[in-house]
């Protein structure tokens, strides 16, 4: 990283990525295109976790290549005086993978209403469940960065 006074250990990115609710998932396609989506996620035992529609581009590309990039960040404040942005940030790199097993989607389903809106009830039925695409992302290599003072 050019700025090493503005790189977060991995440990402090990844509690950042917990904290936060949205970011982009980027990927590219069997073309070599890139594809950027912003979505909402959670994070579940040390893994990114998206729902999604079980069919579409993003699914498609994630199937032909499960190498994924997700970012997510805050802009704390521009400084009107010197127009200096504070802002935290975190980059992860891993693999993606379609969740299959009903369980195992429930109990993610389950965290990422936890976590997107503290205290509200799940009631997705098992066939909401089964029509929901789950995404999980392995991440192998996370990195983040922050500028907090002015």
């Amino acid at each position: 990283m050019r700025r090493s006074d503005k790189e977060l250990p991995a440990a402090e990115a990844m509690e950042f990525l917990a904290e936060a609710r949205d970011g982009v998932l980027s990927m590219v396609d069997p073309s070599g295109r890139p594809y950027a989506v912003p979505v909402n996620h959670a994070v579940v035992d040390d893994q990114i976790v998206i729902h999604c529609a079980p069919v579409g581009t993003k699914i498609d590309i994630l199937q032909a290549n499960p190498d994924v990039c997700y970012t997510a960040y805050r802009t704390i404040m521009i400084d009107p005086d010197s127009l200096n942005t504070l802002y935290v940030s975190a980059i992860a790199f891993g693999t993606a993978e379609l969740v299959e097993d009903a369980a195992t989607k429930r109990h993610l389903l389950e965290s990422m209403t936890e976590h997107l809106a503290p205290g509200a009830a799940f009631t997705c039925s098992d066939d909401e469940v089964a029509r929901t695409g789950v995404i999980r992302i392995r991440v192998d290599r996370i990195t983040g960065k922050a500028n907090r003072s002015r």
